[in-house]
């Protein structure tokens, strides 16, 4: 039997969105590494080499494409969805584009939207049955907060707060746990960045990210964690 210590997560079955590099690969590693079986998706099918983590063909701007996601999810028994699937566009204001909006907003929060629609039908049967389900969003710290350039990216993530509580609100006597991930500056490969340059050096790693999710998805049955707020050290103060 797994020693609970190194396999906490042993039984559980998640789905994460957005997984092919980054926090999302991140993530599938980091729970797989304690004990559960993972579904990942990402546009071009993620890889891991290693048994446990199955790597599917997901565009989360379409529904036919998450619904088939989901599908494959419930068959495995999934219990836990985690929603990082996103992308960022930066500039003035006044150079904001139509289809930069559109770009951002169907992955960011049309994404979110649509991966917990179609979870939330398994919600409600595991709780028919009696067991408890769990969404987590990978969102920003800029959720809550705005900056210069950031007029798409943010009004995104403000978004994907809002889709986050309503669904916390909507689930709570289907005995559904709702977490927001709210990371602050990230060393990825975001925007199309290539990690390790050394101005990023003591930036948070995709791993410090999936620590997160992981505490969230191991809390005790009788605490809900409903945020969790990580900056590097360096990063300035700013709520």
């Amino acid at each position: 039997m797994a020693n609970a210590d190194h396999a906490p997560l042993a039984g559980r079955v998640v789905a994460v969105t957005g997984a092919s590099r980054g926090i999302g690969h991140a993530v599938a590693e980091l729970l797989h590494a304690c004990g559960a079986r993972v579904i990942a998706g990402a546009r071009a099918a993620p890889e891991f080499g290693v048994q446990g983590i199955r790597g599917i063909v997901l565009d989360v701007t379409s529904e036919s494409s998450v619904e088939a996601f989901a599908r494959l999810a419930v068959q495995e028994g999934v219990d836990s969805l985690v929603n990082n699937a996103g992308i960022g566009v930066f500039g003035p204001l006044e150079d904001a584009g139509v289809d930069d909006y559109r770009r951002v907003f169907d992955t960011n929060v049309l994404g979110t939207l649509l991966a917990t629609k179609h979870f939330l039908p398994e919600v409600a049967r595991r709780h028919a049955r009696g067991l408890p389900s769990h969404l987590v969003n990978v969102t920003s710290d800029v959720s809550a907060r705005t900056f210069a350039g950031g007029a798409i990216y943010a009004a995104s993530k403000h978004a994907q707060r809002a889709l986050t509580q309503v669904a916390a609100r909507e689930g709570a006597g289907r005995g559904l746990k709702v977490t927001e991930i709210r990371a602050g500056m990230t060393d990825t490969h975001f925007t199309g960045r290539t990690p390790g340059h050394p101005e990023r050096a003591l930036h948070l790693r995709p791993a410090d990210v999936a620590r997160a999710v992981l505490h969230a998805l191991t809390a005790p049955l009788h605490v809900r964690v409903d945020e969790i707020v990580l900056h590097p050290a360096v990063q300035p103060v700013d709520y």
